[in-house]
C-alpha cells in the first residue's frame, strides 16, 4: 500500500499531500472495519445508525481522496501527451544548433507555455542543480515521474539517441512526423466518429419522438394504445418524450461525444 501512494505522488509531480494520501488509503479501511462490526452488534438503534452514517462519511471521504489522485495524475498525463508535439518543435531547432541540452532543457523550463510540463522540466533543473544528478539520470528519474507514454517514449529515445549519436534533432524529428501523422489519423478518424454520433442524435432524440406522437395521434382513432398496463395517449406521450426521454437522450450523447472529444 505505501509503495501505491509512493507511485501515486510520484506520478502527481509531487503535487498531492503524500501524508494525506497514505492516512485515507492506509488506515480509513482500518476504522471502517471495527464500526462496522460495532454497529452490527449494538443494540441501541441511534447509537448503530450514527455509526453507520461514520462509516458511510469514511467510505465517501476514502474514495473522493482516491478518486481525485486518480484524476490528477490522468489530468497530468493528458497535459504531456497534448503538449509534446509543441515542445518538440522548440526542441529540435536547439538540439540542430548543437546547444547542450542542459541548455534546452533550461530553455524549455522558460518558454514552455504548458504549466504542467514546464514544472516537469524545471523539476529536471532542480535534479540536476541540487540534487547532483547529470542530466540523464535527470531525465530517467523525470520518466518514471510522468505517467505519459508519449513522454516516456521521446524522453526515452533522446536518452539513447544522445548517448550514441550526434544526430539527435533527426531523430526527434522522424518522431515528430510520426506524432503529427498519428494525430493527424485520430482526429479524422474522430471527425467521422462524432459525424456518425450526431446522426444518431439527430434520428434517436429528435426524429423518433416526433415519429412516435404522429403515430399516437394517428391510432387513436382506432382506440386505446397500450404499453404494458399504460394507457398510451398522444398528451402522455408528448411528455414522456419531451421531459423523460429527450432529456435522456440528450444527456447520453452528451457522454458519448464529450468521450469521443477527450480522447484527442
Amino acid at each position: 500500500m505505501s509503495n501505491y501512494v509512493d507511485r501515486l505522488y510520484r506520478l502527481s509531480g509531487y503535487t498531492l499531500n503524500a501524508d494525506v494520501l497514505r492516512f485515507v488509503i492506509a488506515y480509513i479501511p482500518l476504522i471502517e472495519v471495527p464500526l462496522v462490526i460495532l454497529a452490527v452488534f449494538m443494540k441501541f438503534v441511534v447509537i448503530r445508525n450514527v455509526l453507520l452514517i461514520i462509516v458511510l462519511v469514511l467510505i465517501i471521504d476514502y474514495v473522493a481522496v482516491l478518486l481525485y489522485a486518480l484524476v490528477r495524475v490522468k489530468t497530468r498525463a493528458g497535459h504531456f501527451d497534448r503538449g509534446i508535439i509543441i515542445t518538440l518543435l522548440t526542441a529540435i531547432p536547439l538540439l540542430a544548433s548543437n546547444a547542450t541540452l542542459i541548455d534546452v532543457i533550461n530553455t524549455l523550463a522558460l518558454v514552455e507555455r504548458d504549466p504542467e510540463i514546464a514544472r516537469e522540466f524545471r523539476i529536471i533543473l532542480r535534479d540536476v542543480r541540487e540534487g547532483g544528478l547529470d542530466v540523464i539520470s535527470a531525465i530517467r528519474r523525470s520518466i518514471e515521474r510522468v505517467p505519459s507514454k508519449v513522454y516516456a517514449d521521446i524522453m526515452g529515445l533522446l536518452v539513447e539517441s544522445y548517448r550514441v549519436s550526434s544526430n539527435v534533432a533527426d531523430v526527434l524529428f522522424l518522431k515528430l512526423d510520426y506524432l503529427i501523422r498519428n494525430r493527424f489519423n485520430r482526429l479524422r478518424s474522430t471527425t467521422q466518429t462524432l459525424s456518425f454520433l450526431l446522426e444518431i442524435y439527430l434520428v434517436m432524440a429528435l426524429l423518433l419522438p416526433i415519429l412516435l406522437v404522429l403515430m399516437a395521434i394517428t391510432l387513436s382513432p382506432l382506440g386505446p394504445i397500450y404499453l404494458g398496463p399504460l394507457q398510451l395517449d398522444p398528451t402522455l406521450v408528448l411528455i414522456i418524450t419531451l421531459l423523460i426521454y429527450a432529456p435522456i437522450m440528450g444527456y447520453v450523447s452528451y457522454i458519448l461525444i464529450d468521450s469521443t472529444m477527450s480522447s484527442i
